[in-house]
């Protein structure tokens, strides 16, 4: 049996995708295709990228992030780039990314509303990305109502405007180089109402302004801290006065994202803590999560993982089968952690049949290895059998 050295030691195998030429350690490129808008009367270009666990037919939900802007590659390989690093340290869950591509023909009209510009199709691009994106993301790519919108420059504007006009329909906002202001719009008085109408679960809304929309960055700055105390709304801006316009992506996406999703590496931290031996503590650590965020994030396979090996290297074999039964109901095509089982049901010196069964399923289904991974994983079964 392969020595687990760390209690939160987490055996991943490391898929490597190619996005753009990017190679991504907790993600793979599932397609790019286009979809005919009826709202919009034109085709909009999309990839959708998934974490490597995903698989169309597992029960499994996850967070949507919705990146516009795709055709911008240096901007938007970045943003990915920065989901990946941060979920491979279990900083943020693994989530289903649809990155959205704008046409340079239609960028402006279709970030601009009516009252601006009678051309402008900012509505019905909003009605493009709720009625007819996001069902498809969940339809689809098992997306959860967890949403998350990520945008630059006339798609921070955008982005800044939805999270006022939809703001009960989504999650968090990642705003970048935004201006606030067009003809008979002031989003700045906008997001102050919004402090009144969020409600349910938490609102996150992160923006950051370089050196070429100062005044816009004091202004809203300034209304932000005449919030009242809303608990359901959490909102900040950075300024980084030096910086120009097409650099505000590179440096705002990493910390705006681990603010949002920090509360949730906090809950489950507290399941992996060693002082937790009380597993059905899992179940009041889901409700925090679905309190702050609204609905429920799964933990982390690797959080999962190492709670098993905590109990495992303390001995406490018991409840590291029971703590792996857990991981393997959320993450049934993580074979090897029945693996795992079956080392400890062999401390316990109890029947293993079952477990066997039930990997050599898990493995002939799974999607999450290479041919060659499973030959690997069955070979280690057989060498701990042959052991006994």
């Amino acid at each position: 049996m392969i020595k687990k050295q760390s209690v939160l030691l987490f055996i991943l195998i490391l898929l490597a995708t190619s996005l753009f030429g990017q190679t991504f350690e907790r993600y793979k490129k599932l397609k790019d295709t286009t979809l005919k808008s009826n709202h919009l009367r034109y085709d909009k270009k999309i990839s959708i990228t998934v974490p490597i666990e995903w698989q169309k037919d597992l029960k499994n939900d996850f967070p949507l992030i919705i990146v516009f802007d795709r055709q911008n590659k240096r901007s938007h390989n970045y943003i990915i780039n920065a989901i990946d690093y941060l979920t491979s340290n279990e900083q943020m869950p693994s989530s289903i990314i649809i990155s959205v591509e704008s046409d340079q023909r239609y960028r402006y009209v279709e970030t601009q509303y009516k009252i601006s510009d009678s051309n402008g199709l900012a509505l019905e691009n909003e009605k493009f990305i709720f009625d007819e994106l996001i069902p498809l993301a969940e339809k689809e790519y098992k997306a959860s109502s967890f949403r998350l919108f990520i945008g630059h420059s006339r798609y921070g504007y955008f982005t800044s405007s939805i999270f006022n006009s939809r703001i009960n329909d989504l999650n968090a906002v990642i705003s970048m180089s935004p201006f606030f202001t067009q003809k008979n719009i002031d989003l700045t008085d906008s997001i102050m109402l919004s402090n009144k109408h969020a409600y349910g679960s938490k609102k996150y809304y992160r923006f950051g302004i370089g050196g070429d929309f100062p005044e816009d960055f004091v202004k809203m700055d300034s209304v932000i801290k005449k919030f009242n105390p809303n608990p359901f709304l959490d909102v900040k801006g950075v300024s980084f006065k030096e910086a120009v316009h097409n650099a505000t992506p590179g440096l705002l996406i990493s910390s705006a994202l681990y603010e949002i999703f920090e509360e949730w590496f906090a809950i489950q931290a507290k399941y992996s803590a060693n002082k937790q031996k009380d597993l059905k503590i899992k179940t009041s650590l889901d409700q925090e999560v679905i309190k702050n965020y609204g609905t429920n994030i799964n933990f982390s396979i690797g959080v999962l993982n190492g709670k098993g090996w905590s109990f495992y290297n303390e001995k406490q074999y018991d409840k590291a089968i029971q703590a792996w039964k857990i991981l393997m109901s959320l993450y049934p095509n993580f074979s090897e952690g029945y693996l795992y089982i079956i080392n400890a049901q062999i401390q316990l010196k109890l029947n293993f049949k079952n477990t066997v069964d039930d990997f050599k399923k898990s493995l002939d289904h799974s999607e999450f290895y290479t041919e060659e991974q499973k030959m690997d994983l069955r070979n280690e079964l057989a060498e701990t059998i042959s052991k006994l």
